[in-house]
């Protein structure tokens, strides 16, 4: 009697053979990691007993009904606002700008670009300096021009604190936008801008009708990006402020780190981490799905 054929052919285990590791490593470090905080965020555990109690989704509860984690998400909400708008805006003007062929782009494009090269901790220390109340950058240059009496406390009022935080930010990540722009302003077909220029549009009519819609998957891009650095911000704020003063600078992962490995309460730490993980999902995930849209649509054609 005959054995029947396997029904994987050696090109088929071939596949499997490649994506094994690949898939093995995903649940290993993405899968295992956020079923294992969600477990977690239902116990009570300072990380050193031998043994966690389970409290059901007591800290979903506690938190929820904390001014200091709401806080928090305002906190994130504001840096998500913040970042759609203005580095992302600042990065379209200067590649606007730069695009027109103005002596010295080159040059323009290096200083532009340069501070997106710099690691996020020298960021933080650069603008601490800089934010320094008496002998700051900022101060002394306010007093120069006469607007000494507008100087502030920059990192010590909860009032400016997170607009100062901002705007180094701002400064750090407006380099990335900046050149996906540049470079998708590049990849415009000549022939659309010159035959609107023939038709007599003006400078700002040929970028407002012909450049900026053509730009669409840059400014896509540069979007999603900017979303997914405001929901996973952490290490500019922990470096300048450690989400003080009295926590006005606060954002969700700060407050997951202080939980986790300042008061070792890892139960409430990890419900942080799974509230941010389901605010980023909400605000991120249309962005996701769209560009795998993008995606089959470019495999299809």
């Amino acid at each position: 009697m005959a054995q029947p054929k396997s029904r994987l052919t050696r090109t088929d285990w071939t596949h499997i053979a490649f994506l094994a590791l690949p898939a093995i490593l995903f649940v290993t470090f993405y899968i295992y990691p956020v079923i294992s905080s969600i477990s977690l965020s239902l116990h009570d555990w300072d990380g050193f007993s031998p043994r966690m109690r389970f409290i059901g989704i007591t800290n979903y509860t506690v938190l929820a009904g904390q001014p200091r984690f709401l806080h928090a998400v305002f906190n994130n909400i504001l840096w998500v606002v913040f970042m759609l708008i203005v580095p992302t805006g600042i990065g379209l003007l200067l590649a606007a700008i730069l695009d027109r062929g103005i002596r010295g782009e080159k040059a323009f494009r290096i200083i532009f670009f340069l501070p997106f090269t710099i690691p996020a901790v020298a960021v933080a220390a650069i603008w601490r300096w800089m934010y320094e109340p008496d002998n700051g950058l900022v101060t002394t240059v306010m007093n120069l021009l006469g607007l000494g009496s507008f100087a502030q406390n920059w990192l010590g009022d909860p009032s400016v604190v997170n607009f100062s935080l901002m705007g180094a930010v701002a400064w750090w990540t407006t380099g990335f936008a900046f050149l996906v722009f540049f470079a998708g302003l590049r990849n415009i077909p000549t022939e659309c801008v010159e035959a609107a220029r023939i038709e007599g549009a003006t400078p700002w009519q040929v970028f407002w009708k012909v450049s900026f819609p053509l730009l669409w998957p840059s400014t896509i891009i540069v979007l999603g990006m900017a979303a997914i650095d405001a929901m996973r911000l952490f290490d500019v704020v922990w470096s300048m402020t450690k989400g003080g003063p009295a926590y006005s600078s606060e954002v969700l992962a700060t407050q997951m780190y202080d939980l986790a490995f300042g008061r070792f309460d890892m139960g409430r730490a990890s419900a942080v981490a799974v509230y941010l993980f389901i605010i980023a999902g909400i605000i991120i995930m249309p962005y996701i799905v769209y560009m795998s849209r993008r995606v089959q649509d470019s495999e299809a054609e």
